[in-house]
This record gives C-alpha cells, sequence and structure tokens, in this order.
C-alpha cells in the first residue's frame, strides 16, 4: 500500500490555507534525485523535488499539492522555498562534487513574472552557489500562454549563467514549438519513452530521433526513468551521455545524500 495520501474533499480556500500553513512552517522540504553521466556511472547532478509531510495527512503526492499552488496564487512561495533548501543543499553538495549541477522545477506559470530572475539571483547568493551550478527545469505542467514574457525571463537566467531545461520533453505542453522558440538549453527525454525503448522499437525511435535533434540544436540532453541496465545499455549505444532514474538511486533526503557523497566512492552512483 501506498504511503502517499491524496488531500481529502475540501473547498479551495481550505487547500490554500493548508498548502500556505505547510509552507510557513517548513513542512515542504527538497529530495534529491542524482544525475549521473551514463558511461562512469558518475554523479554530476541532482534534482529537487518537492516533497509535503503533514503531521496530520502524511506525505502528499507533487501532483496534488503542486496544481493547488498554481491554481491559488502560491506557486512563488513554494518555489522559492524548494529553490533555497536546494540551493543550501547544493552548497554542501560541492564541497564534495565541486562540479555538480542542482536542477530546480519552474512552473511556467512564473516565466510572465519579471521579477524572477532576480529572486533567483537573491537565492543563490544567500546560498552562496554560483549561477552556472543551476538549471532551471521548466516542467510545463500547464502550456505557456505568454511566449514573448517567457523568451524574457529565460533569456535574462541564461545570461545570468543559469541553464535552462525543457523538462518531460514529447509528452503535454513539452512541445517542439517550445523548443524553438524559448533559450533552452538542455532537452529531458520524458520517462514515458526512456523506461520503453530496450523493448518498444517505436519508443526506441523516439528515442533516437530526440537526441538527434538535441544535437542539431546544441542541446544537452537528460534521459529520464532509466531503472534497468538493459534501458541504460541501449541510451549508452544511441549516444545519450546523461540520466537519471532508479537504477541509479531515488529522491533522498538532503542528509541521506549527503552522506553518500561522504563515502569514497560517493562520486560513483549505479545503484548496488
Amino acid at each position: 500500500m501506498s504511503s502517499v495520501s491524496v488531500l481529502p474533499p475540501t473547498s479551495a480556500r481550505d487547500d490554500a490555507s493548508a498548502l500556505a500553513e505547510a509552507l510557513a512552517q517548513g513542512q515542504i522540504v527538497a529530495a534529491f534525485q542524482p544525475k549521473v553521466t551514463i558511461a562512469t556511472g558518475e554523479l554530476i547532478g541532482v534534482e529537487a523535488l518537492a516533497r509535503w509531510t503533514s503531521p496530520s495527512r502524511g506525505k502528499i503526492d507533487p501532483e496534488v499539492f503542486i496544481p493547488i499552488a498554481e491554481r491559488e496564487g502560491l506557486i512563488t512561495d513554494l518555489t522559492l522555498a524548494v529553490l533555497q533548501d536546494a540551493l543550501n543543499t547544493c552548497a554542501l553538495m560541492r564541497r564534495h562534487v565541486p562540479d555538480i549541477t542542482m536542477a530546480v522545477n519552474i512552473s511556467p506559470t512564473l516565466l510572465s513574472n519579471p521579477e524572477l530572475p532576480d529572486l533567483i539571483d537573491q537565492a543563490l547568493c544567500r546560498a552562496r552557489v554560483p549561477a552556472h551550478a543551476l538549471v532551471a527545469e521548466i516542467t510545463e505542467s500547464q502550456a505557456i500562454i505568454d511566449l514573448p514574457a517567457a523568451r524574457r525571463t529565460l533569456e535574462a537566467l541564461r545570461s545570468r549563467g543559469i541553464s535552462c531545461s525543457i523538462d518531460d520533453f514529447g509528452t503535454g505542453h513539452a512541445s517542439l514549438l517550445s523548443l524553438l522558440r524559448l533559450p533552452f538549453s538542455e532537452l529531458k527525454i520524458d520517462r514515458a519513452f526512456v523506461s520503453g525503448c530496450a523493448e518498444d522499437r517505436e519508443a526506441e525511435m523516439i528515442v533516437r530521433a530526440t537526441l538527434g535533434l538535441a544535437r542539431e540544436m546544441g542541446l544537452h540532453v537528460v534521459a529520464e526513468g532509466i531503472e534497468t541496465e538493459i534501458t541504460e545499455a541501449v541510451l549508452r549505444e544511441l549516444g545519450c551521455r546523461t540520466g537519471q532514474g532508479f537504477r541509479y538511486g531515488k529522491p533522498v533526503a538532503a542528509q541521506s545524500m549527503l552522506a553518500r557523497l561522504r563515502e569514497p566512492s560517493g562520486e560513483k552512483w549505479f545503484n548496488a
């Protein structure tokens, strides 16, 4: 039985109040999943993922509370809370892996906020983390409505040295249109294609085509959802250099990630 719960049926106001209280009390924190060089298993980055554990309800699924935050005007507070937690942890991680990068999810609803680049700058300064260590992953849980504003925001981030990644490419709103019109530096292939590419010819063709497109556009590629050695081998053969998924580790708390990095072989991240 899953330990992750959903919020019981409530009014939108009650949902917003519960989430606002959780943010005020520090109940929402980051968990961290490794990103590795597929050929060697070397840790090169981590992705910060928002996690909410309620004292009364237990673990709340991000697919439940992130849409609430977007709908109820709390997404900025949520994003900044996770961002600061992630960057503070990144500063500690860089003592062990100096070039490690930290990826943080950014809702497309925030791209129309002209203050976002300055808010991110402030968080970087507080954590004393260089801008080039941050990857802003645009989740595209919703369509980007104001493309000109989104472009200005992403260009401002990139001008500061922050990488911008299009997440879950090939599904939902993460489309070729966004890739063509917005200044991304990284593309993440969705797990729906990656996890099946060893057995499903069509999935393999999509991964191969996406890698070719990314090479033509000069984009770094991350394959999400790598769970098996076979899938890893297929991606290596296709020329994908960076991977993420349960093969290398599930999302864990900061303390667990830091403890692993303190081990003599902490830079190697193959799951035993």
